[in-house]
């Protein structure tokens, strides 16, 4: 599930921890639940990864502990520790894994009341302590939500990557497995795709036995151990309010893919979701939507997605309640557009105000960018008191929590124009009446901020030095061809002239806003050719190669225009990486930047140490790149010739004109002299 911060760090809400199977008892007594049988019947049930061997514990195996975490929509999968679960997450599209989150692992014996093993109780700290002559084991999920390593820890708690560590062979070890929240990087403030901690709570500790003992789901249940046990702690998005990236479609074959990479062309997939409650008793002022608390007029709940320039909604809203009936069986009632349904949809121009309009906060965003589309839905119609109305249907449902979806696709465009701090980004916002303090102040609407794996290039355009450097915003920018200028970069990753686009196919473009920021997102460096070959299928693969030039193709009225494009953006850098290695690497949520070392700006480049007054950021981090110009007076810029705009050569046809002038009435006195 895309979870987002920010606003980059992807926003969250508060979660609830899952526990993980075994996690309070024996471990050696526990058999975990059975997984699908293999059709490799020596695996006994388990993945080859598992490592289970059948029979007695065999002391000389290594063993391993693999744990991957995952951030969930809704309750999902229990822990079962064989690896065979990843194929049941596969399908969720609610589940992300977690980049940057610290687990520590402990070797425990029993403390205080606890007088056994099997009196530990893993969210009890008082039933165990770390065994003597042990140390702490400590890791950090990687771009997968993953650890296979395990190191021991430095002074500060961090992992000593210089001392890797193995788990102890043989019978009697018992571990607690503790996530260790308030010192996870993924909050860190330095983190560019920082995560906000008040919004997130630890998964549930875990007690296990490495090796673990279980049976085989085979026929015979054949009892062993598992040598690499897999763990999958998972936690509930339990806000009212969530964004979430439900997949990406490929342009060309239509195909989802099987990691959220996007590039212009593709559709991605999103679902926002808000929890309704349906109680007989609902406590007012609570931060709870309640059905009994709706008045209907479409005045009880307003939901707004807001996506920059990079997006353009396809306007396939499916607008549905989801619920689980009293038999826990999958339930939905979809919800119809228009005065007379149960919903409103319209698309403001402006930042919309929200439904508990203060002075302090008037409206659902806190700012209002240009070139962005607002989406804005208004629950709920009918009226409270109407016996067979909606809202009074919604009451009698057999589900204390109900969800209220809103599922739709987006194409992603290729424009720049106010693309978000991650590229290809956007943002949405709940506020309903029950959003208030226990006083019944209204609190701020509910924010939301989605992202996807994309590749992008970013830099500053600014004035000159003699203008302090400040930003120069409206100028435009395309990525053209080496070898010529005149054709631009597609979304096929072939250069075409405007008229030779082809149908299905689109040019990249980016303007630099208010702050002077320049961002192409969603380029195509997975499955663009090297320079100078023929096109070929996508590889998912960065190639060796990537050579595109920058040209500014619209420069505002009084600045001069460089005239000629800029080399070079090259991803040589990443070549020869998958988009699976450069999430593991980068995160789920990462933009992948060129190697700017190898573009150069020439005499219009200021280094971006120059610029300590305010400096452009990109992902809440200072860019490293920034264009110079100059006005069309400036004597100083590095161009022959003041061409941009009239001005520029009437002041040079001006000058020359008296200079000629002058130059004739020189000789003109020289030659009446001589003739005196």
């Amino acid at each position: 599930m895309h979870m987002q911060r920010d606003n980059e760090g992807i926003r969250l809400p508060k979660l609830l921890g899952l526990a993980v199977a075994g996690a309070t008892l024996l471990a050696g007594m526990v058999v975990l639940p059975a997984t699908q049988a293999s059709a490799d019947e020596d695996s006994y049930g388990f993945s080859t990864e598992d490592n289970f061997k059948p029979g007695d514990l065999d002391d000389s195996i290594q063993p391993q502990l693999t744990v991957t975490k995952y951030f969930s929509l809704v309750e999902g999968y229990a822990a079962t520790g064989s690896a065979n679960d990843v194929n049941n997450f596969k399908n969720d599209k609610d589940l992300v894994p977690a980049k940057g989150i610290r687990f520590n692992v402990f070797e425990v014996a029993p403390n205080g009341s606890a007088t056994n093993i099997s009196d530990i109780v893993a969210s009890d700290t008082s039933t165990w302590k770390m065994k003597d002559g042990t140390q702490k084991f400590v890791a950090e999920t990687d771009g997968q939500g993953v650890i296979k390593q395990w190191y021991a820890a430095n002074t500060d708690g961090s992992p000593n990557k210089a001392n890797p560590l193995q788990f102890p062979k043989g019978a009697n070890h018992y571990f607690i497995l503790q996530e260790d929240q308030k010192n996870s990087p993924a909050f860190a403030n330095d983190n560019p795709q920082k995560l906000d901690i008040t919004k997130y709570a630890p998964s549930a500790n875990a007690f296990f036995g490495l090796p673990y003992r279980t049976n085989g789901s085979n026929t015979d249940s054949t009892p062993g151990y598992i040598y690499n046990l897999h763990l999958f702690p998972k936690n509930r998005h339990s806000s009212a309010f969530a964004k979430t990236v439900q997949g990406v479609a490929d342009a060309k074959t239509g195909e989802a893919k099987a990691s959220r990479f996007a590039k212009a062309g593709d559709k991605i997939s999103y679902k926002l979701s808000q929890t309704i409650f349906n109680t007989t008793n609902p406590v007012s002022k609570d931060g709870k939507l309640d059905t009994h608390e709706l008045k209907g007029s479409f005045a009880d709940l307003r939901i707004v997605d807001r996506m920059s320039s990079s997006l353009s909604a396809n306007n396939d809203f499916t607008v549905k309640i989801d619920y689980k009936d009293n038999t826990n069986a999958d339930k939905s009632l979809p919800l119809t557009q228009g005065e007379s349904g149960q919903y409103k949809l319209s698309t403001p121009t402006e930042n919309p105000d929200r439904i508990l309009k203060t002075e302090a906060s008037p409206h659902m965003f806190p700012d209002n960018p240009e070139n962005v589309s607002y989406f804005q839905f208004d629950f709920f119609g009918g009226n409270a008191t109407d016996t067979d109305g909606f809202i009074k249907k919604l009451q009698g449902l057999p589900a204390t929590v109900l969800q209220l979806d809103i599922t739709y696709t987006a194409t992603v465009t290729g424009k720049g124009d106010s693309t978000g701090t991650d590229g290809v980004a956007n943002d949405a916002a709940s506020d309903f009446t029950e959003n208030t303090t226990a006083d019944g102040n209204p609190t701020d609407p509910i924010h939301e901020h989605t992202n996807v794996v994309n590749a992008v290039l970013v830099f500053g355009s600014i004035k000159s030095e003699k203008d302090g450097y400040a930003a120069l915003p409206k100028t435009e920018y395309r990525l053209v061809d080496p070898g010529n200028q005149d054709k631009y970069l597609a979304s096929d990753g072939q250069f075409y002239a405007p008229k030779a686009l082809p149908e299905d196919a689109v040019f990249y473009s980016a303007t630099a806003n208010e702050d002077g920021l320049v961002v192409f997102a969603g380029l195509p460096i997975f499955d663009t050719p090297a320079s100078g070959t023929s096109p070929k299928a996508a590889t998912n693969t960065v190639p060796a190669g990537i050579k595109w030039n920058v040209l500014e193709t619209k420069t505002p009225s009084g600045w001069r225009s460089p005239g000629f494009s800029f080399q070079q953006v090259t991803y040589d850098n990443y070549k020869g990486k998958t988009v699976d290695e450069l999430v593991q690497e980068l995160g789920p949520h990462a933009t992948i930047q060129p190697d700017y070392s190898k573009l150069s700006f020439g005499k219009f480049d200021v280094p971006a140490t120059t610029i300590t007054k305010n400096p452009i950021k990109f992902n809440n981090e200072n860019i490293s790149k920034y264009l110079e110009h100059y006005a069309v007076t400036d004597a100083d810029s590095p161009l022959a010739l003041p061409l941009t705009g009239g001005r520029g050569i009437l002041l040079l046809l001006v000058v020359g004109a008296l200079l000629m002038g002058g130059a004739l009435y020189a000789r003109s006195r020289r030659n009446n002299a001589a003739r005196a």
